[in-house]
């Protein structure tokens, strides 16, 4: 029955040739590809151009990555989403990029993205089709990962675009996404390039926790479904988080989705000013998502006004200030790779905190409600150890540093704002910044 069903499907879904391998996976195992051993930060092509997305885009956005200071403060990936490709494979059975949009190919572009000391990034689902209707992965998983490899990808973002019931799905994609997610794992594998793979899903609506077993299968893994470029979005992503954290460390991380800093799109001919994040909600975004050990992915349009043109939605030089500030990446970057957690989330007034490699812990004191409010905690509710000279609490936004000598942390924090402190504990004799 298994047979005579997949020939049904071929003839109605134009699935893989007879001939192609079925999907094979192996045990469960440490992925160790050397690869994001701190959260991946760059940049994704959806959230603002979705299937609009062309060549011309791209290379504006890798100009401006490599020119604003995105580059050297750790942005690195440029990945193009769902609509890259022709409607249809190659007589080879070969991704086809859409001629229109990528006139000179994806080769020519990954080139253009190396030059200017960025990497590059594609889009597919462990599917028949994407989430848009074009060719999916599903059953070409190696030709893929060779094709890509080829093209000198070294991220891909990997959707899983099919029916949440698992019995309305065809075919292979019955089969578990782990086992689906593991064969392009392997496959990227075998080609002897160092591919990033993402896996982009909605864990809650299709029964998946990725997060359960995405560290020896991928580098990152959605924790729930998208967001857009709302509070509340992110207030969503952020509590859905803070459970997780046991499952993340160096080489696999808890994603958070796409970045609603500077992304104006969603806002686009709407008048509602909850379409998109205030100044003060952008700091906390960049903060918790600092905390919480989260890829740092911006959705937003990362182009100067004169390329983006009148029907662009180029990021202002405030916005564009929130994700350079180097001491929040820090934090995000820590090389201890330990995600953050929760000392207390009473009442919309969160205490967040963060082990660090040289003994540091970050501190975030994040207030989601919308009046300004008072936020405290202890060195020790921190875990910090006991110090008698008092703690230093240097304020990453701020860029203030004062002592707390009894080991009070607290701020007035405003509406949707946070205070992030970098906390230390002090030696004798040594001042704040010492």
């Amino acid at each position: 029955m298994r047979v005579l069903s997949r020939l049904l499907f071929a003839v109605s879904l134009l699935l893989p040739p007879l001939g192609v391998p079925l999907l094979t996976a192996g045990p469960a195992q440490a992925l160790g590809n050397g690869l994001a051993l701190t959260p991946p930060m760059g940049w994704n092509s959806w959230n603002t151009f979705g299937c609009n997305a062309t060549e011309q885009i791209v290379k504006d956005t890798a100009d401006f990555m490599a020119s604003s200071g995105m580059r050297d403060a750790g942005y690195q990936y440029l990945t193009i989403d769902d609509c890259w490709m022709e409607r249809s494979r190659d007589s080879e059975g070969r991704l086809v990029p859409d001629a229109a949009k990528y006139p000179h190919g994806l080769a020519d572009l990954a080139a253009y993205v190396h030059g200017k000391g960025l990497k590059f990034g594609v889009y597919e689902s462990p599917t028949y089709h994407t989430c848009q209707g074009f060719p999916g992965s599903l059953g070409y998983e190696q030709k893929d990962a060779d094709t890509f490899a080829s093209w000198g990808v070294d991220f891909l973002k990997y959707d899983n675009c099919t029916a949440s019931d698992p019995n309305q799905r065809p075919g292979d994609e019955k089969l578990p996404l782990e086992t689906r997610d593991s064969t392009m794992r392997d496959a990227l594998g075998r080609t002897g390039r160092p591919i990033v793979l993402s896996l982009s899903l909605q864990p809650a609506a299709q029964g998946e926790s990725p997060w359960e077993w995405g560290k020896s299968v991928a580098n990152m893994w959605r924790i729930d479904g998208d967001r857009d470029a709302s509070f509340d979005g992110l207030k969503r992503l952020i509590h859905t988080d803070l459970d997780k954290a046991k499952w993340a460390g160096p080489g696999g991380w808890n994603d958070i989705d796409m970045l609603g800093t500077g992304n104006y799109a969603f806002a686009s001919g709407s008048n509602d000013p909850n379409k998109r994040l205030t100044y003060d909600q952008e700091k906390s975004e960049l903060s918790v998502a600092a905390v919480l050990a989260a890829p740092l992915i911006s959705g937003a349009d990362l182009r100067t006004p004169a390329a983006a043109g009148s029907s662009g939605f180029p990021i202002s030089d405030q916005d564009l200030s929130v994700y350079l500030n180097k001491d929040v990446i820090a934090v995000n970057q820590d090389s201890r790779g330990e995600q953050g957690t929760a000392v207390t989330t009473e009442n919309g007034l969160n205490v967040l905190r963060r082990p660090l490699a040289n003994g540091d812990v970050a501190v975030a004191l994040f207030n989601e409600t919308s009046s300004q409010a008072v936020i405290s905690t202890t060195a020790a509710a921190a875990g910090l150890p006991t110090s008698s000279a008092g703690y230093n609490l240097n304020d990453l936004w701020a860029h203030t540093s004062h002592v707390s000598t009894d080991g009070t942390i607290g701020a007035t924090v405003p509406a949707g704002g946070t205070v992030l402190y970098r906390v230390s504990p002090r030696t004798s004799g040594h001042g704040p910044d010492e």
